[in-house]
């Protein structure tokens, strides 16, 4: 006989400390898989280059190290991607709430590990696009390559020799797909 597990709110996983990467999903709460260093490289340069547009172009925040996203309610869900941005006229006074963000980010990246299974991160991809995440990409470090989803669209893929351009959504940002992986 098994106990059903009783869920939890969004507002109290807010509350909880865990020891490992952890996220909430469907009132769950699910301990993620460790990622390794090729992982962290990729995600430092994404957000460093992302990074620098940001600064430069006053336009949000990019934020990195799995930003908690409420990204369904009823029963609640908190991701975290690796790195996302969001634009400062969607924040409220501009700024960033001290526990999880309500609001969809704009751009939601993951990166993927040796340990994730392509299920669960089109899973991911999925509820993200639900919840009103305008773009969500999907860099892959062995295949050196980018696949950029949007709702309701085939996603685009861009290979490391190419220049990855999101006018409709960073306007002025642009990089070589490369540069992503520049530091392996």
């Amino acid at each position: 006989m098994s106990i059903a597990q009783q869920t939890i709110t969004a507002l109290e996983f807010e509350e909880l400390t865990f020891e490992r990467p952890t996220e909430l999903v469907r009132g769950e709460i699910v301990e993620l898989p460790g990622t390794f260093m090729r992982h962290g490289v990729v995600c430092a340069s994404i957000i460093g280059i992302l990074g620098l547009w940001v600064r430069d172009s006053g336009w949000g925040r990019g934020m990195c190290n799995s930003p908690p996203i409420l990204t369904e309610r009823d029963p609640d869900s908190v991701r975290g991607p690796d790195c996302a941005f969001i634009r400062f006229d969607r924040l409220p006074g501009g700024k960033l709430p001290a526990g999880v963000l309500t609001i969809p980010v704009d751009l939601a990246i993951e990166v993927l590990s040796p340990s994730d299974r392509w299920t669960d991160v089109m899973e991911k991809v999925l509820e993200y696009l639900k919840s009103d995440v305008s773009e969500v990409w999907v860099v892959d470090p062995e295949k050196r390559t980018i696949a950029i989803h949007r709702a309701d669209q085939t996603p685009v893929y861009l290979a490391e020799s190419e220049t990855l351009t999101r006018p409709d959504l960073l306007p002025g940002f642009a990089c070589q797909v490369a540069e992503f992986f520049a530091d392996l």
